[in-house]
């Protein structure tokens, strides 16, 4: 081998290594920060979440449930209106303002702390900068039963603007996902609606259903 390919060689070598060296850096730089905001974020839910903080409070919800046939035609319209009535975090009762034809679920409005580190996370590719920040999370075992998407948190307060949570392995249901959307309420964050998408399995056929609830009147007994 001549001299010349020798020292080509050479510098080949060194522009590879510290192009690697180059990438692990923005990796753990990339890194670093992420588990700032999942650490941030998992703060925030801890204490601003009224279920978790066992806080006494109510809320109006008005729940529409829509039923689609195999053409995605919809079929069913149907509607609910309640108060829900929470102490120390719990569910207490319900006074049914507007009774649906058909029997609707009660409004879940409890969502796993998805921050609580029990999650693979990353960043959302394309991010804006702007006052809303994207971060994936998925779960560390392929046949899990968790939930797995993105949340939106806010950039500089670290709570939750918005949460996008995909079902993947329930036997009886072919497909599941839920939409929370948040606002603050005395310093607490609250969903002001939630969004239910499913297909669910029978012999004969699939029934898909959509529940849209949008939640107001929130009120805070202190």
């Amino acid at each position: 081998m001549s001299m010349l390919k020798i020292k080509i060689w050479i510098i080949a070598i060194s522009l590879m290594v510290g192009s690697i060296a180059l990438l692990v850096a923005a990796q753990e730089e990339t890194d670093e920060i992420l588990n700032y905001y999942q650490e941030r974020a998992n703060e925030v839910f801890k204490s601003r979440n009224p279920i978790s903080a066992g806080l006494q409070f109510s809320f109006e919800a008005t729940t529409y449930r829509e039923t689609y046939d195999n053409d995605y035609n919809t079929v069913i319209v149907d509607s609910t209106i309640a108060r829900y009535f929470y102490s120390f975090g719990e569910l207490d009762s319900i006074i049914t303002k507007v009774l649906s034809e058909k029997k609707i679920d009660l409004v879940d409005m409890s969502y796993p702390n998805i921050f609580d580190g029990s999650y693979l996370y990353n960043f959302y590719p394309n991010d804006t900068g702007g006052e809303e920040l994207a971060i994936g999370y998925d779960s560390h075992d392929f046949d899990s039963t968790v939930p797995v998407g993105i949340a939106l948190i806010n950039r500089d307060r670290y709570f939750l603007t918005r949460l996008y949570m995909s079902f993947m392995h329930d036997e009886k249901i072919e497909r599941s996902s839920k939409i929370f959307r948040f606002i603050i309420v005395e310093g607490f964050v609250f969903p002001d609606s939630i969004y239910e998408i499913k297909s669910r399995r029978s012999v004969f056929s699939t029934e898909y259903y959509r529940l849209k609830t949008a939640i107001s009147e929130i009120q805070i007994q202190r």
